[in-house]
């Protein structure tokens, strides 16, 4: 399932009168306060944003998770969104938001939802929802395919590393000594490799494999260095605005049904590099378990 409109601009703001409407801890306020904010009794909200057309933020430039060309969006994310737009009864639009803009799309409501490589921690998680996860990824190294500076953990200590504003890989320890080198997108990085100018890309393994796909038959092939990772398990989620949270149901059960039906054949068609880096293993290593959506989700049953 493919994604085939694409937003030229960024769309107008998307807000709902539910958003950040201040949470009364006091019994006798509980009434007002829920009416107050757009919601009905059970907590589910009167409007869904998930109707018609739906404005996806998204990082248009990932090969295998998301990569723009000829007007249409293609990748597991776009395959994702597709499968939960069919499930919920709307039309993905999806639009270009760099890393570091993430929550402020959901937050001034430029998006109905974030869809990037978007992985779920506690700071993200106090300014806007996720349902989640989608994808678990380690962080590695990309290096050009000829290049074998980098081999054990300790090799880093010297190099420059690229990397992206608003990820984080930007905030994992590196070894004293690594000189970080900032961009505001991984195909930028990915170049400056290529170029010589960096020694590494440093991000999520399975976004890096998209790259080694793409770049497989240019003049310069990169590759992913085996067992050499710092930093933390990532997990990829949907991020909605805060207060949504009978979308934010919807998208948990969708999604869940999604990992059990079609994410190992999305995974193959989108991601090859990936599943051939790992031949017999790579659903251990980058399937959530349709439980683990209720585990980090921000609406938990």
């Amino acid at each position: 399932m493919t994604a085939k409109t694409h937003a030229p601009r960024r769309p107008h703001s998307l807000r709902s009168p539910g958003h950040r409407c201040a949470r009364l801890t006091a019994a006798a306020a509980l009434l007002f306060t829920v009416a107050a904010c757009g919601w009905t009794a059970d907590g589910a909200d009167q409007e869904s944003s998930l109707t018609g057309t739906v404005y996806i933020g998204g990082k248009t430039d990932q090969p295998g998770f998301n990569l723009h060309s000829e007007h249409t969006d293609r990748g597991f994310e776009p395959d994702l969104a597709a499968y939960l737009g069919k499930r919920l009864g709307f039309t993905p639009r999806w639009h270009d938001v760099v890393s570091a803009k993430r929550e402020q799309e959901l937050v001034e409501k430029s998006s109905a939802l974030v869809i990037g490589t978007y992985s779920i921690t506690p700071s993200r998680d106090r300014q806007v929802d996720f349902v989640g996860p989608y994808f678990v990824t380690k962080q590695a190294f990309l290096v050009r395919a000829d290049y074998d500076g980098i081999t054990t953990e300790k090799d880093v200590g010297d190099k420059v590393i690229c990397t992206v504003e608003g990820s984080t890989a930007l905030r994992a320890a590196l070894p004293g000594g690594a000189t970080r080198h900032t961009e505001s997108d991984y195909s930028t990085c990915v170049r400056k490799v290529q170029q010589g100018d960096v020694d590494a890309v440093f991000t999520d393994e399975a976004l890096l494999h998209g790259y080694v796909e793409q770049q497989k038959n240019s003049p310069t092939p990169v590759k992913v260095v085996p067992d050499v990772s710092f930093g933390s398990i990532n997990r990829y989620g949907i991020a909605l605005p805060e207060g949504r949270r009978g979308d934010c149901d919807k998208l948990r059960d969708a999604l869940r049904r999604y990992i059990t039906d079609e994410w190992a054949s999305d995974v193959k068609a989108q991601l090859p590099a990936l599943v051939a880096a790992y031949p017999g293993d790579w659903e251990n290593r980058f399937r959530p378990e349709p439980q683990d959506v209720n585990t980090y989700s921000s609406c938990k049953e």
